[in-house]
């Protein structure tokens, strides 16, 4: 006579085992893409000027950062009320014409860029402002523009 296999009880998880698995899970892969997709921000490569550093060498801090690509020290330098110069366009030149705007916070210059990818800006020379505000920090690049 044949004898037929006793049936194989299978343990099943709980369902609150499995919840937490997957709760996890998803948390994991939600930090994993975001660490990957917002790296940390790029520590300043030089002195960041201190909180009462006069505005012109904060300036020339600014300039020569954003000359040199140091996208750390131009973030630190910058509000949030405008971007941060770092790599596109790329500065390749600047030149100091002077103090400008009614409080004498905007510095004037002419900067020569490669032009921007998006096509916003033009190789070339132009006049440009960068204009600063007191911070507990500091001066800070509020904002920057043409002109």
């Amino acid at each position: 006579m044949e004898s037929t296999p006793a049936p194989v009880r299978r343990r099943r998880a709980r369902p609150s085992v499995v919840a937490v698995a997957i709760v996890v899970g998803a948390a994991a892969a939600v930090g994993l893409a975001y660490a990957l997709l917002n790296p940390a921000a790029a520590a300043p490569r030089g002195r960041v000027p201190g909180a009462t550093a006069p505005m012109s060498t904060v300036a020339d801090a600014y300039l020569k950062a954003a000359k040199d690509e140091d996208c750390g020290m131009t973030r630190v330098l910058t509000t949030s009320h405008t971007p941060a110069w770092c790599d596109d366009p790329r500065l390749t030149s600047y030149r100091l014409v002077g103090r400008t705007g009614d409080d004498g916070e905007c510095m004037s210059y002419v900067i020569t860029t490669t032009g921007s990818s998006d096509r916003s800006m033009n190789a070339g020379s132009e006049p440009w402002s960068f204009c600063f505000v007191q911070t507990k920090d500091g001066w800070r690049l509020w904002d920057q523009g043409q002109g």
